[in-house]
Order: structure tokens, then sequence, then C-alpha cells
């Protein structure tokens, strides 16, 4: 039986615990211990913002990895950052929504 997502209306089944596009929780027990105003990052704004901005660390401050955002924006002069971020961008496009927030978790702790 398949169901649509609450969050991006993506049809989902119904032995999913999350959405496969969005990431968001699909029943009531996916929410034990989730704050249920959190919203997950998302995977395309994160890869664009690396490509356009990235030189500036913009995708590194949407993801809250505050630290590296200031090195990005701190060595903008030197196109090393802009580089750096091109390859990332390429490499989000390219990863599902879960390989996206397993890598945020990871950063993250």
């Amino acid at each position: 039986m398949k169901l649509s997502c609450g969050q991006c209306g993506q049809r989902v089944q119904l032995s999913d615990i999350v959405c496969g596009e969005c990431g968001a929780g699909q029943h009531m027990e996916a929410f034990g211990g989730v704050d249920p105003l959190a919203r997950p990052k998302s995977r395309r704004l994160a890869a664009w913002l690396s490509l356009l901005l990235g030189g500036l660390g913009a995708h590194k401050f949407y993801m809250g990895q505050h630290i590296k955002g200031t090195l990005y924006l701190a060595f903008c002069w030197t196109l090393v950052p802009t580089a750096l971020s091109v390859m990332e961008a390429v490499r989000t496009f390219r990863m599902n929504t879960q390989q996206f927030q397993f890598r945020l978790r990871q950063a993250a702790g």
C-alpha cells in the first residue's frame, strides 16, 4: 500500500519509517524524542548553495558547520574554497537524501 508523505507529497510505502525524498518521519513512533518543529536540511538547497555561493562558505553555514564556513569565508580570496565547494556540490547532487542526512549527523557529532 502506498501513501504520500505529509511534508513533500512523495509516494511512500506503508512500511517506510521516513520519506526517501525529504527524510520526514511517517508514523507516530518515528517522532519519539524528536522535536516536531525541526525541519530536515534540504539536500538540493545545500548543493545549490555550494555551487553558487560555496566560495563564501554559505553551504557550510546552512548545514550548521560554522567553523568550516568561517574558514571558507576567511580564505575566499584564494579561490581554494570555491574549487572545494564545486566538488562538494557535485558530490551532494549525486547522493540521495539518506546519505545527505547521515553526512550531516556525522559532521554534527
